[in-house]
């Protein structure tokens, strides 16, 4: 729905009377003005109760809150009256020891003057009131620095900062941050995470800063470098990193190149920047990351060692026909080329018995009394891999030990096994490749990586998978026979990596199939109106599906129709109507649609405190009148509130995007392959898909979009360190 055409700006001086809903980015509540009034507002700034504030916005009519202030900033309003004053010395939460009966003797005596009293004599307030003096001087620091962040909003708001983004400035740099940001604006995006290059660019360009500010062209220089990781690489040539910058940097003078080649030798020369000679290329990376492959290169050439705790006098060739008889020829390889080297690679396709292969090797070491311990990048990978092998498994962020900060083991406290087992290798990115290794003691622990090739590549940077496989780095055994019992939802799935899209499987006495194509859509929102008429009228009664535990949309963007914000919301509305009754209103424009009971959700992002992994997915199981929520995930229950901050993590889960179910498995994948999304095609995308399907893929799209996207090769090649093993001519600079 659309608000009424807004009023002119407002500026409205209160104090916060009520909050109905505060985050870092969201607040609403009520606001009582200077003048007794009360007024509701909404905006995008952070607001604490008995506050007292200054509010910038626009009146508008809402449809469903009537008559608010939209909130475009605010300000802390330090010029108080008695009233004002003792409220607010009162119910600040940041101001300790302080009652209603010391806060109104406080703004009584002081009155108007308290700002300079606090300031100059401090003393003379606890003196008045009987306060240890400690206590003034903690008032005193909160009101400066209280005072900082209002005078830092103040000047910053012309420049679109939020005032969780002020906030986030001042504890980082202190009062100082107005004159630092005067004189050096780019420090914003090399300092304070989340402040990318372009936002931090268009505050400095209306500061006044020009083009060819040496530190602009360094932010910049960086910002491409940081760029390219985040699409995978972890190197650019040289060259091509200055073109990049130039074309980023338009500085409209005739040695721009020139002056940001000078800007990245600097980088280099103070190690911001690594820069390394391969086969006479030049070739520029972040040094952490190229110090982690380095490492990792070094290590992979340990690979072809013998297995520290087995040789061929145990006579593997007779405990294999003992243990595991039924194993194939591939898999057979693959379990003795495990059991005779320190570092081994399996990989294979659906249907291809990898987990099967892990277990038999499994079964083997315990056999021979070596202890074996599984891991797997994602949380449900690991619960995968612990049913089908009978043994626990971990995440390998809990292997190590991380608590959202730091790794606990490391080579001082290495794993404490004789095997480790690593599935779903192709979702593990290099930084957490090194720190997996840095943890291994390849003296007494062989290791043992397994994975689909076929996949995706991991969100982070690198390819580590690939690289080994491309290289030959450490023994390689790839799995290319489907077993006998794969059936056609893992046959069809490996067509595609043929550039074949098979129709839907044939009708089974009325059993459910595993294997659904519907590929008569050109329009997108016929594709959206079939999906959702699936989930109203198919899934449950024909197929006997549970829409939210067993069935999974996936498809490969977030935005348009058919993408994942659209799609949970129009989900969301079908699914709390069909199966509780509940009729969910649309949200606000600009809004993320609100939680309900039931909501299947995921976890964006790790969360430590709470013990839930990114990735993870869950079911709502209360929701409070305050906006608090349990959200139960496989068992595990976690309570989340609006003050924590956590609730910005979670998104619904009713559609995900692809890369996003990655090292997940869901009874039924319902996957969405369109002509509108043909520039993300490539068959691996498909492929990867597909096998999110335990027991039944659903492919619905067009004709055209399907054949383009099965016969697209994947030309993504990630430039990476791991993928130049074989050339040693390295010079560093």
């Amino acid at each position: 729905m659309r608000s009424a055409l807004r009023e002119p700006v407002a500026t409205v001086r209160g104090r916060v009377e009520e909050v109905f809903y505060s985050s870092p980015r969201f607040s609403a509540g009520r606001l009582r003005t200077a003048e007794g009034r009360t007024i509701s507002f909404a905006g995008p700034v952070m607001i604490r109760e008995h506050e007292p504030v200054i509010l910038h916005g626009a009146w508008e009519e809402h449809p469903k809150y009537g008559r608010q202030l939209k909130v475009e900033s605010l300000e802390y309003d330090t010029r108080l009256d008695a009233e004002g004053l003792a409220n607010y010395l009162a119910n600040h939460p940041d101001i300790k020891g302080i009652g209603p009966v010391k806060a109104r003797q406080i703004a009584e005596r002081f009155g108007k003057d308290f700002d300079r009293v606090l300031s100059e004599e401090p003393e003379a307030i606890a003196e008045a009131v009987h306060l240890p003096l400690e206590s003034v001087h903690a008032l005193r620091g909160e009101w400066l620095r209280t005072k900082a962040v209002n005078g830092a909003l103040t000047w910053l708001a012309a420049f679109g900062l939020t005032h969780h983004q002020v906030k986030t400035l001042v504890e980082r740099f202190g009062n100082n941050v107005v004159a630092l940001l005067q004189t050096d604006p780019y420090l914003i995006a090399r300092e304070v995470p989340g402040f990318a290059f372009k936002r931090v660019d268009k505050i400095a360009r209306k500061m006044g800063s020009a083009k060819d500010h040496p530190s602009r062209i360094r932010a910049g220089v960086l910002h491409c470098v940081q760029e390219r990781v985040e699409q995978g690489d972890c190197w650019v040539e040289y060259e091509e990193l200055i073109d990049q910058s130039n074309a980023l940097l338009v500085m409209d003078t005739l040695d721009s190149r020139a002056r940001i080649e000078k800007a990245l030798d600097a980088l280099i020369e103070e190690k911001q920047l690594s820069c390394a000679s391969y086969g006479g290329r030049f070739l520029v990376a972040r040094p952490d990351l190229r110090a982690m492959e380095e490492q990792l290169g070094e290590l992979f050439r340990r690979g072809d060692e013998a297995n520290c705790h087995l040789t061929d006098e145990d006579d593997l060739e007779g405990l294999l026909d003992e243990n595991a008889p039924d194993l194939n020829a591939g898999q057979r390889q693959a379990v003795l080329t495990a059991l005779r080297h320190q570092i081994t690679v399996i990989c294979g396709g659906a249907g291809s018995g990898k987990t099967y292969t892990i277990a038999a090797i499994t079964r083997l070491c315990r056999k021979c009394d070596l202890r074996v311990v599984l891991c797997a990048p994602t949380g449900k990978a690991a619960k995968r891999l612990e049913q089908v092998v009978g043994q626990e498994a971990f995440t390998i962020h809990r292997l190590l030990g991380y608590d959202g900060r730091e790794f606990r083991r490391t080579a001082e406290d290495p794993i404490a096994a004789d095997v480790v087992i690593i599935d779903e290798v192709s979702m593990v990115d290099v930084p957490l490749g090194w720190h997996l290794f840095q943890a291994v003691d390849l003296e007494r622990t062989a290791v043992v990586l397994v994975g689909d090739h076929n996949q995706l590549p991991p969100v982070g940077p690198g390819n580590i998978l690939r690289d080994l496989i491309d290289t030959r780095a450490v023994p390689t055994v790839i799995l290319d026979e489907i077993v006998r019992q794969a059936g056609a939802l893992k046959e069809n799935s490996i067509a595609i990596l043929h550039g074949e899209v098979r129709k839907t499987a044939p009708d089974d006495e009325g059993k459910r199939r595993p294997w659904y194509l519907v590929d008569q859509f050109t329009d997108v929102w016929d594709v959206q109106r079939f999906l959702l008429d699936l989930f109203e009228s198919v899934l449950v009664g024909r197929l006997g599906l549970d829409l939210v535990e067993d069935v999974q949309v996936l498809t490969p963007t977030r935005k348009g129709p058919l993408g994942v914000e659209e799609l949970n919301v129009e989900l969301q509305r079908l699914v709390q109507k069909k199966l509780w009754a509940v009729d969910v209103s649309a949200p606000r424009p600009g809004r993320r649609p609100r939680f309900l009971l039931h909501d299947k959700v995921i976890q964006t992002r790790n969360n430590y405190d709470l013990g839930v992994m990114n990735g993870a997915v869950g079911r709502v199981t209360v929701v409070e009148s305050d906006g608090a929520m349990e959200v139960s995930f496989n068992g595990q229950a976690v309570t989340v509130t609006p003050e924590s901050g956590h609730l910005s993590d979670l998104s619904l889960a009713y559609a995900l995007t692809i890369h996003k179910a990655q090292g997940s498995e869901f009874p039924c994948a319902i996957v969405l392959v369109h002509k509108s999304h043909s520039f993300m095609h490539h068959r691996n995308l498909f492929y990867t898909g597909v096998t999110r399907a335990q027991e039944v893929a659903i492919v619905i799209g067009d004709r055209w979009g399907l054949r383009n996207c099965a016969q697209r090769r994947h030309l993504e090649q990630r430039k990476t360190f791991l993928s130049l093993l074989g050339q040693r001519d390295r010079s560093r600079r």
